[in-house]
């Protein structure tokens, strides 16, 4: 019966950590590179769809504003007319 080996004491200092691979152990984390290009198009796309909608938006209702403005002075300009008119005659 051979005896087991102790595990050898890993005694690395902060650098040598950082410059060796260790593999790390568990479920597979491995993402497939077109599906993150799909995934990130997708979100390029709904951020494009949601800023023209809001654009849209308020462009409706500077359209809106504008017409309801547009009333007015024609309302001002057809009273101030008809200040300037003589009040009984031709």
């Amino acid at each position: 019966m051979q005896t087991p080996t102790p595990p050898t004491p890993t005694t690395t200092t902060a650098e040598d950590r950082s410059t060796t691979f260790r593999p790390v152990e568990g479920g597979n984390q491995m993402q497939s590179g077109e599906r993150l290009l799909v995934e990130a198009y997708a979100a390029i796309w709904l951020i494009l769809f949601g800023l023209i909608l809001i654009w849209w938006i308020r462009q409706r209702q500077l359209d809106e504003r504008v017409t309801m403005l547009s009333g007015m002075v024609a309302r001002a300009r057809e009273e101030a007319s008809r200040k300037d008119r003589p009040e009984g005659g031709a």
